[in-house]
């Protein structure tokens, strides 16, 4: 059994029985047995060389914004990509982002540098190595539409990868079920415009977001992946599901694409929610709904 100062010798910022309901935007989950901050690249590197020679159980976590955790907790590191931020700019039009930069700082420096191509991401709270990931998008764009490069470690070596090579799909990358990749930095390719053109569609974007997303409770964003040209919230809604709840999770009234946390939820609550809504979608329009919702859970849970 390792322990915290184990760890320490290798990323000294750590800590022991860490609550993940912290670490994530859904305000749910146990305690995982660790949570590692690397605040360098090299720190970062050591402490994956540590975890693979002693096989450990790890989960990189940037905001946590589309994850639900185990009530049970994590049994293993959690490593926070927080401390890894920075942008770099390459080029006029190119910049080089850590992994654990927030997209509203990206945001904000395409405003500030009138660079356009990200203003979409307006609002999403997640990080750069998250939306990679997951191939972020809203509003008909996608991160991988910006992407020119990843850098990530695995197996101890770090390596680069063009966006040909990474297989992004729809809410799907090379990184999505590559368990043993951890992203550095993402290389992202924008286009010259003036700051205020690139302002006011932030702020377009900002109010549309706003007037059909602001749940005014913890969540983990949408629930499901479009499966085809209905988007799921509308089945939901068509099913008379909105409205709907189990404990504290409830089917949002706002926007009934997002399961949210009244302030007790546990992740039973929200899994039983999900479970009875993909059957009723099923029994309904024959559509089985696929989740884009990540779950934190030690290797052998299953909830």
């Amino acid at each position: 059994m390792i322990t915290l100062n184990e760890i320490k010798k290798f990323c000294p910022t750590a800590f022991a029985n860490f609550p993940l309901k912290s670490l994530t935007t859904f305000k749910i989950g146990g305690n995982a047995d660790f949570v590692a901050y690397p605040q360098s690249i090299t720190e970062l590197q050591d402490l994956l060389k540590f975890i693979n020679k002693n096989k450990i159980e790890f989960f990189v976590l940037g905001n946590g914004s589309n994850v639900l955790a185990s009530d049970k907790g994590y049994n293993g590191i959690i490593i926070s990509t927080k401390k890894l931020t920075g942008i770099e700019k390459l080029s006029p039009c190119r910049i080089s982002v850590l992994s654990g930069t927030a997209m509203s700082t990206v945001v904000r420096y395409a405003c500030e540098h009138g660079l356009s191509g990200i203003e979409w991401s307006t609002g999403i709270p997640g990080t750069i190595g998250g939306a990679v990931i997951m191939n972020a998008g809203a509003y008909g764009g996608q991160i991988s539409n910006v992407i020119e490069s990843v850098t990530f470690i695995q197996n101890g070596e770090i390596k680069t990868l063009p966006k040909s090579q990474l297989f992004f799909e729809y809410r799907h990358s090379l990184f999505t079920n590559e368990k043993n990749c951890v992203i550095i930095n993402a290389i992202l390719k924008l286009k010259k415009d003036s700051a205020e053109d690139v302002a006011l569609r932030v702020r377009d974007y900002t109010i549309r977001r706003a007037s059909n997303q602001n749940v005014g409770y913890a969540s983990a964003g949408s629930v499901f992946k479009r499966t085809n040209s209905v988007p799921p919230a509308k089945l939901i809604e068509d099913c008379g599901l909105k409205g709907l709840r189990i404990g504290d999770a409830i089917v949002s009234p706002v926007h009934s694409g997002f399961i949210v946390n009244l302030g007790k939820a546990t992740a039973n609550q929200v899994v039983a929610l999900i479970h009875k809504i993909k059957e009723s979608v099923y029994e309904k329009f024959k559509i089985k709904l696929e989740c884009e919702i990540i779950f934190l859970r030690s290797k052998d849970e299953d909830f």
